[in-house]
This record gives C-alpha cells, sequence and structure tokens, in this order.
C-alpha cells in the first residue's frame, strides 16, 4: 500500500477522447473505462405507473426499443415517456423502481 506522501508525488495526466475516458496514472499504459448514460422512464405496468431509472452504453433507446426489452422483466409494460439524466456494464441495467401513488399525488 501508498504512503500518503507516494500518492501526493504521483503525475496524473488525463488525456484521450472524452467518450472513452482514458487515464494514465503515473505513466503506466492507459486504461479505458467505458462510460455509460443514466436515463428515466415513465411505464404503465398492470394498472400503476412506475418510474425506473436505468444505465445504457448505447445511448437513449426509442421507447419501442425500451418496451420490447422490458418484456422480460414486467410483461405488458408500455413506455409512456423517457428522460435522459447522466452519464455501467449491462445496457438497460434498472437501478431504481417508483411506483405513482394517486392518492397521495407522489412517487413511492
Amino acid at each position: 500500500m501508498k504512503s500518503f506522501n507516494q500518492f501526493l508525488s504521483e503525475n496524473v495526466n488525463i488525456s484521450g477522447n472524452a467518450s472513452v475516458g482514458t487515464i494514465i496514472i503515473g505513466g503506466s499504459t492507459p486504461q479505458s473505462e467505458t462510460v455509460g448514460e443514466s436515463f428515466l422512464a415513465d411505464i404503465m405496468w398492470q394498472g400503476s405507473i412506475y418510474r425506473i431509472e436505468m444505465v445504457t452504453q448505447n445511448g437513449l433507446p426509442t421507447k419501442n426499443q425500451l418496451t420490447e426489452h422490458l418484456q422480460q422483466e414486467y410483461p405488458g409494460a408500455v413506455v409512456h415517456q423517457i428522460y435522459p439524466v447522466t452519464e455501467s456494464q449491462n445496457p438497460y441495467k434498472v437501478t431504481d423502481t417508483k411506483r405513482y401513488h394517486p392518492a397521495k399525488l407522489e412517487w413511492i
């Protein structure tokens, strides 16, 4: 393990394409890391509206593409809207789900 002083004395060079994100630390060989894009989607499933957060590396999907992908996990789901959020390995990974509760007028 490095000491704090060794850590501070290292050179950090950030270079490469912004979409690839190449980082070179202390003269080591470049290591590329893939960057994903997060988005929210409102879906109707079993009579309720859900807002799910997902991550993809392939750019934002269309409503039809996302509807087809969700049929395995949420059969009969219909995508109403897709909202881009921010920038992982598995495309369309669900990271958070909330259901709209009409009586409370909020997402739970």
